[in-house]
């Protein structure tokens, strides 16, 4: 996992805290608000996995981190960690994650890209058809997917990946 490495010491660079670690959660990373960090399960890490999940792995961390990023601009309080407080987040973690890689992309490097577009599709494809089964009844999850679906950054997105696969 190499590359992610590379990905996970520049962000590390840039400020935000990553760790590692054995977890009963049952999720690729999480991330801690009360310590400020994003927490990678090594269950996902220690494993043998091809390129592609390693890719995907490099778009949770961009999603990950776009909760830290909405955390320092709208602070968790008793008060306002509602339903409409967790889709915001959300949503505001998934459109970090695509603009994110796709500005790789359109550096040169567009596997993670299609490997976390082909998730955030799959999720949002199965969310339409009314199976929640990936997203564990969370409506936080359900409501920022829809409405990524109809973002202009899913659309630039899935254009690009459209115009590489040609």
């Amino acid at each position: 996992m190499d590359k992610l490495e590379k990905y996970i010491l520049a962000e590390t660079k840039n400020g935000f805290t990553i760790l590692k670690d054995f977890s009963p959660w049952h999720r690729e990373a999480i991330v801690n608000y009360e310590k400020n960090c994003v927490v990678f399960n090594l269950k996902y890490l220690t494993r043998e996995m091809d390129s592609f999940y390693e890719n995907f792995l490099i778009g949770v961390l961009y999603h990950e981190i776009g909760h830290l990023k909405y955390f320092k601009q709208h602070p968790i309080t008793k008060e306002n960690f509602t339903e409409d407080y967790k889709t915001a987040s959300e949503y505001y973690a998934f459109e970090h994650s695509l603009l994110t890689l796709l500005e790789m992309a359109n550096n040169g490097d567009s596997e993670p890209l299609k490997a976390t577009f082909k998730n955030v599709y799959e999720r949002i494809e199965k969310i339409r058809n009314n199976n929640f089964e990936n997203e564990n009844k969370s409506y936080s999850h359900i409501n920022a997917l829809l409405k990524l679906y109809e973002s202009d950054i899913y659309y630039q997105c899935e254009t690009f990946l459209k115009s590489i696969s040609d």
